[in-house]
């Protein structure tokens, strides 16, 4: 699939409220020890876990499905204003490289008080189905943090 025609796949935004203050929000997505609890979808296990909590800093994420077959998505920190924004890139690791590609998320961290709103934005996909499926798992990793916090 071309650019031109990612480019017409939507970004998926979804907007949540957290009941923590805006610090331990954006400390959830940037701290390792953190993003080993919450980060991947209900009944996937997080595994190998690494996050440079810079701009340009990389990181890593293992995702342990249930059948053992793991999953990782690597990228780069493009932004890390804390604790207003962060982006990066998110490629997975496919086992051939020419099949992996970049899509990008970022994280307004908007405080509320005693609660913090984030706008979640992850876009670049290449097919409609790619993006369903994010839907589905970033809601199930949000779901998670919102237990842990």
């Amino acid at each position: 699939m071309s650019n031109a025609q990612a480019s017409t796949i939507p970004a998926l935004v979804i907007k949540r409220t957290f009941n923590a203050p805006r610090e331990r929000v954006f400390e959830a997505w940037t701290t390792v020890e953190l993003l080993r609890e919450w980060y991947s979808p209900p009944g996937i296990t997080v595994g190998a876990v690494t996050f440079d909590a810079r701009e340009g800093g990389h990181y890593s994420v293992a995702m342990n499905m249930p059948d053992g077959e793991v999953y990782v998505a690597t990228g780069v920190i493009s932004e890390f204003r804390a604790p207003e924004r962060l982006a990066y890139s998110v490629r997975w690791k496919e086992d051939d490289p020419k099949d992996e590609i970049d899509t990008f998320v970022s994280i307004d961290f908007i405080d509320r008080g005693k609660q913090t709103e984030i706008v979640f934005t992850h876009d670049g996909f290449q097919s409609s189905e790619s993006r369903e499926r994010h839907d589905g798992g970033w809601n199930g990793c949000l779901d998670r943090l919102a237990k842990l916090l």
